[in-house]
């Protein structure tokens, strides 16, 4: 059952690459961030959301909240979807969503911190520390006008650092 969930624990890193390089091109322009990457930033959630979806698919004999793992996938599909059909009305509402995003993974981590995968304590210290920063974006969006990019990329770090440990623990 554990060798089933770690033999694919390469897509749990390659996730959190594409996180923090996502984190990286945030951090180098913020000004201009926010239109010129938001296809960049559908385009990561995307290919972060196939490769969720294959590790939960992959662990359905093996976790009993596969589902959730997919479903975690799917919103990350979506979501880069949105980004990647609408940039320009995307940068008009992303930090809700982005926030709205923060906030599911947040407490996705700390749900699935009692599952017993392992991990646990690093799950929801994570898992709280992007709680904390969604409800600052989703609660007070104009405050975070310039610096909103900034707080994304944040998010984004704390999450893809999160995948590479997670990843290692795994394999």
């Amino acid at each position: 059952m554990e060798k089933q969930i770690s033999k694919y624990w390469y897509l749990v890193l390659i996730k959190g690459i594409i996180m923090v390089l996502l984190a990286v091109l945030l951090f180098n322009s913020p000004a201009d961030t926010l239109l010129a990457y938001v296809l960049w930033i559908g385009i990561g959630f995307v290919i972060s959301g196939i490769a969720i979806i294959v590790q939960g698919i992959s662990a359905k004999g093996v976790l009993d909240n596969w589902g959730w793992i997919v479903f975690g996938g799917v919103m990350d599909i979506f979501l880069g979807y949105i980004l990647m059909a609408h940039p320009a009305l995307t940068v008009s509402v992303l930090p809700i969503m982005i926030g709205f995003w923060a906030a599911f993974y947040g407490i996705f981590l700390i749900i699935d911190s009692f599952s017993g995968t392992g991990g646990g304590l690093l799950k929801i210290i994570f898992g709280i520390l992007i709680l904390i920063l969604a409800n600052t974006i989703i609660f007070n969006p104009v405050a975070f006008g310039m610096t909103l990019a900034i707080w994304i990329g944040i998010i984004l770090l704390f999450a893809g650092i999160y995948n590479i440990i997670n990843s290692f623990s795994l394999k």
